[in-house]
C-alpha cells in the first residue's frame, strides 16, 4: 500500500505536526472556494512552526483548556491557535451560529477572519472516507454516518452562510457580503488492487483498506504498525518504537474491533523514530453493514439533485 502522493513533514511535536497537516495537507476535494495553503501560512509560517516544535508548551496548554475526544473539535481548537498566532491573520468570531426570526439555528460560521486585512468566512473540514466503488459518489465514512457526497453538500451551503437574510444582524462589521474560503484537509482509502476515481480535479492523500484478518498489505517486510486513535488520525504518525507493534501483535489485539481500525505502517528513520510511510484501514467481517449503509444510501439520495 502507498500515499499517493507522498506526504512528509518535518516536526516532531504530535500537535504541531497535526496543525502543520491542517494548513498543508492537499484538499481531498475541491470546494470551489479552497484557500491556499501559503493564504493561511503567511511569510511566517515556516519558521513559525519551527518555533513552536520547538517550544510546544503554549500549544499543549491550549489544547488542555478544553480536551476533547473528537477529532473535529481539535482540528478546530488547532485552527483557532494558530489565527491567534499568525501575525497576519485576526480572529474575529469562531462557532458562530447564525438563527432565524424562531430562534431555529440556520448555521454556523467556522471562522470570521482577517487575512492580510480582509475580511473572510472559512470553513474547514477534515474527513476520512473509504471508497467502496470506483466513483467519489460511494465515499463513505468507516461509522456510515457520514458520506463525501453529503459533507460535499454541505460545505456548499455552509460556503452561502454570509449571504443569508438571517446572518446579516449576526456578522461583525464589515463582514456582510464579505469573502468566503474553505481549507479542507484528510485521507481517502480504496480497496486493494483497485483504481479509484478521486472526486473530481482533486489529488488527495490516499491510504488502502483491507480486511482485519487476512495478510495486511506492506511496503516493507521489515515493518513496524501502529494503532491510530482518532485523534492521531491527522499527520503522518511518528513514533517512538515501544508505540510500534508487528503485524500478528496488532492483528491480535484489534481481533474483536467491530468497526474499521485505522492503521500506520513505518521504517525507522535517521532521527532514531519510525516514521509512517503508508496508512490503512482494517476492515472487521462483515462491514459495511448493511442496515447502517441503506440509510446512509437513502440520505445521499435525498440531497441529490434531481436529473
Amino acid at each position: 500500500m502507498a500515499n499517493k502522493p507522498p506526504f512528509t513533514l518535518p516536526y516532531a511535536h504530535p500537535a504541531v505536526r497535526d496543525l502543520a497537516f491542517l494548513l498543508t495537507a492537499p484538499s481531498p476535494w475541491k470546494s470551489g472556494a479552497d484557500i491556499p495553503p501559503h493564504r493561511l501560512l503567511g511569510p511566517d509560517g515556516p519558521a513559525l512552526l519551527q518555533a513552536l516544535d520547538a517550544h510546544p508548551d503554549e500549544l499543549r496548554h491550549w489544547l488542555a483548556r478544553q480536551p476533547t475526544r473528537r477529532l473535529g473539535h481539535y482540528a478546530e481548537r488547532l485552527l483557532s491557535f494558530w489565527f491567534r498566532l499568525a501575525p497576519h491573520i485576526e480572529l474575529v468570531a469562531s462557532n458562530l451560529p447564525v438563527r432565524g426570526p424562531d430562534g431555529r439555528t440556520v448555521g454556523e460560521f467556522d471562522f470570521l477572519l482577517r487575512l492580510d486585512g480582509q475580511p473572510l468566512h472559512l470553513e474547514a473540514a477534515s474527513k476520512f472516507y473509504l471508497q467502496l466503488g470506483r466513483s467519489a459518489d460511494t465515499l463513505t465514512g468507516p461509522s456510515l454516518r457520514d458520506a463525501w457526497a453529503l459533507k460535499a453538500h454541505k460545505l456548499q451551503t455552509q460556503l452561502r452562510l454570509s449571504r443569508h437574510p438571517a446572518a446579516q444582524a449576526t456578522l461583525p462589521e464589515g463582514f456582510a457580503g464579505c469573502a468566503v474560503g474553505a481549507r479542507l484537509s484528510g485521507w481517502l482509502f480504496h480497496a486493494q488492487d483497485t483504481s479509484p476515481e478521486p472526486p473530481p480535479g482533486a489529488l488527495p492523500l490516499y491510504g488502502q483498506y483491507w480486511p482485519l484478518r487476512g495478510d495486511w498489505p506492506a511496503l516493507n517486510a521489515d515493518s513496524r504498525w501502529a494503532w491510530l486513535p482518532r485523534l492521531s488520525w491527522l499527520a503522518p504518525a511518528r513514533l517512538s518504537r515501544e508505540h510500534t507493534a508487528d503485524a500478528a501483535e496488532l492483528r491480535a489485539r484489534l481481533e474483536q474491533a467491530e468497526a474499521p481500525q485505522l492503521l500506520a505502517e513505518l521504517q525507522p528513520g535517521p532521527d532514531g523514530d519510525w516514521h509512517e510511510v503508508a496508512r490503512g484501514f482494517a476492515v472487521p467481517p462483515g462491514w459495511p453493514q448493511e442496515a447502517p449503509l441503506s440509510r446512509l444510501l437513502r440520505q445521499i439520495a435525498d440531497c441529490a439533485p434531481p436529473q
